[in-house]
């Protein structure tokens, strides 16, 4: 027995010293996590030397402070699978991601429980799961150890944000940066602010007043968020009337409109003499077959360009007169 518990120990002692451990969730005490927040810290600063010592003519000029957010971002763009084949990035790198992995394994059910708490959204649990998890990475990489702060009070912050974000992106059509949602955020609140003090909805250009905001702006956000509306929408709840009904068929209308001025172009040129007809035919396609220039028509007729022109102009002529005789606009016939 003796024999398989230490074969066990030291199992699980190699697993321990892995890089591609499967932590599990079970919390760390105070002292455990200031010990693994100081050694991820310690890590991390390491890695951004050793990367800007060994290239150092690359990565020279975009060394960054030492500071937990911009060091982590200096990592995740200049610690490539290229540069890891240096066996000291490597080394570093692999403890690097233990580090993290260990702290979000240990604050994983934070992330869960507030994740829960917008389960009455839009958004199904298991996208909120992992926008909570990516807020939790994010207060991970910009945690700073010295503050004295427990992991788990700044992360929450950063959670529910990248929570509160998806949410916002997800209850709209028209997906809405951070910045529209803080704008939105403030036009509520003012709007809110104005309709209990003065007992009245406020318009859009005292709302545009008190944001700061161009009445342009404002209107363009509040169109962006409009609730939508189904097209099968009843509009009334006596009724099986639907909003589909009610909206006009403008295929139908077009297509009428077109029989209609072709009807009345085919009766007006009735009256015109067959050359004249040939060759508004030919110049406007007016039976489908393209337009022609006036040498081409000229061509075909064999005579001149100037006398294609000459019996266009009359015959332009001779059926605006028609219209106007019969009361019809002579602009809507060779539209």
């Amino acid at each position: 027995m003796k024999t398989v518990r230490r074969k066990r120990s030291g199992q699980s002692a190699k697993v321990a010293d892995s890089s591609l451990t499967t932590f599990s969730s079970d919390l760390l005490t105070p002292e455990e996590e200031r010990e693994l927040l100081t050694s991820f810290w310690d890590c991390k600063s390491e890695l951004v030397r050793v990367l800007v010592r060994t290239f150092n003519r690359e990565l020279q000029a975009s060394r960054p402070p030492l500071e937990p957010w911009p060091m982590a971002q200096f990592i995740r763009e200049h610690c490539t699978d290229e540069r890891c084949e240096v066996m000291a990035v490597k080394r570093l790198r692999d403890r690097y991601v233990h580090y993290k992995h260990r702290l979000a394994s240990a604050n994983i059910r934070l992330a869960a429980h507030v994740a829960k708490r917008f389960r009455h959204h839009s958004l199904a649990y298991s996208d909120l799961l992992q926008e909570a998890v990516c807020g939790l990475m994010q207060a991970i990489d910009r945690f700073d150890v010295s503050h004295g702060t427990r992991l788990a009070t700044y992360a929450t912050w950063w959670i529910r944000q990248t929570l509160q974000i998806a949410v916002a992106r997800q209850s709209h059509l028209v997906s809405l940066s951070p910045h529209h949602l803080q704008e939105l955020g403030l036009l509520q609140q003012e709007s809110e602010a104005l309709a209990h003090g003065g007992k009245h909805l406020p318009s859009p250009q005292e709302l545009a007043s008190r944001t700061g905001s161009s009445l342009e702006h404002l209107t363009h956000l509040q169109t962006a968020t409009r609730t939508p509306v189904s097209l099968n929408a009843v509009l009334d709840d006596d009724s099986d009337f639907k909003l589909t009904e009610a909206m006009p068929d403008t295929g139908t209308l077009v297509m009428q409109e077109n029989n209609e001025r072709q009807e009345a172009l085919s009766f007006l040129m009735e009256n015109l003499r067959p050359r004249e007809r040939k060759v508004l035919d030919l110049r406007f396609g007016l039976t489908g077959h393209g337009t022609h220039s006036l040498r081409q028509i000229g061509h075909l007729l064999r005579i001149s360009k100037e006398r294609v022109r000459q019996i266009q102009n009359r015959a332009l002529e001779k059926l605006k007169a028609n219209a106007e005789r019969v009361g019809w606009e002579p602009t809507l016939l060779l539209e």
